[in-house]
C-alpha cells in the first residue's frame, strides 16, 4: 500500500507546484470613483497589481495599489485623479501624446523607470498620458491612460478611467515584455 501512495503523492506535489510562478504582470482594466456601502463606511475598488485585477479598499486591508478618484486637488478644480497608500509621492508622469498611436509607442519604448519628478497625485488625468507608478512596497508600474470620463453634474462628481498596466513584480526597475 505505501508503495502505491508514494508516487501518488509525489505526482500530486508536482502537479501541484506547476504554474505557480505564472504572475500577471499586465493588464487594461477599467476603474470608477463609485463609492461601495460596507456598512459602517463606504469603499471603491482599486487596482492591486499583485492580484492583477479590481479589489476593495477596505478599512483594515491595504490590497488596492491605485485608486481612481473625482474632486479638487490641492484646491484646484474638480479633476479625475490617481492616489495610492504611500508614504512618498508615488507617481511620475512620463509623457502626454498627442494620439493614441504615439502613445501606445511611447509606452511599449519605455522599458525602465527614468529620473522623474514624483507627485502625490496622478492628476489630472486625460488620455495618452503615460503614468509610473511607485507601491509602497517599493515596486513600479507603468500606466498608458487609454480613456478618462468625468461627470460634475452629480454630488460627488464620478469619473471611469480605463488604463493599460504593466508591473514589475521583482522590484527592479526594468519592465517585463508584454
Amino acid at each position: 500500500m505505501t508503495r502505491r501512495v508514494i508516487p501518488v503523492v509525489a505526482l500530486m506535489m508536482m502537479f501541484a507546484g506547476c504554474g505557480g510562478n505564472d504572475q500577471k504582470t499586465s493588464g487594461t482594466i477599467t476603474l470608477s470613483s463609485d463609492l461601495y456601502d460596507g456598512g459602517s463606511y463606504y469603499y471603491a475598488m482599486g487596482l492591486s497589481f499583485d492580484e492583477a485585477g479590481e479589489v476593495p479598499t477596505l478599512p483594515d486591508q491595504y490590497r488596492a495599489d491605485i485608486i481612481l478618484g473625482a474632486g479638487p486637488v490641492e484646491g484646484g478644480p474638480v479633476v479625475a485623479y490617481l492616489t495610492a497608500n504611500t508614504y512618498k509621492p508615488p507617481f511620475a508622469l512620463a509623457g502626454t501624446y498627442d494620439s493614441e498611436s504615439l502613445a501606445k509607442s511611447a509606452f511599449s519604448e519605455l522599458k525602465s523607470v527614468g529620473s522623474y519628478s514624483w507627485v502625490e497625485f496622478a492628476s489630472p488625468l486625460a488620455a495618452n498620458q503615460i503614468w509610473v507608478v511607485k507601491t509602497r512596497d517599493s515596486r513600479y508600474a507603468k500606466l498608458r491612460i487609454i480613456s478618462v470620463t468625468l461627470n460634475t453634474s452629480v454630488t460627488p462628481a464620478a469619473a471611469t478611467c480605463t488604463l493599460e498596466w504593466v508591473w514589475q513584480p521583482d522590484g527592479s526597475s526594468t519592465f517585463p515584455a508584454k
